[in-house]
């Protein structure tokens, strides 16, 4: 799969449980978790805002 000009990908390393629980998250949101963890990172730095 192609990633757009904006994006960029990135490799994280994390322990097997947090992947565990971050994919249930993403899964009852309807997300991928991909897509979950930017979510997840958007909302926090609009918090900061």
């Amino acid at each position: 799969m192609t990633v757009s000009k904006e994006n960029t990908r990135v490799q994280v390393t994390m322990p097997k449980t947090l992947r565990e629980a971050l994919e249930k998250e993403a899964e009852n949101d309807s997300r991928t978790l991909s897509n979950y963890i930017v979510h997840i990172l958007l909302q926090r730095d609009k918090l900061k805002e």
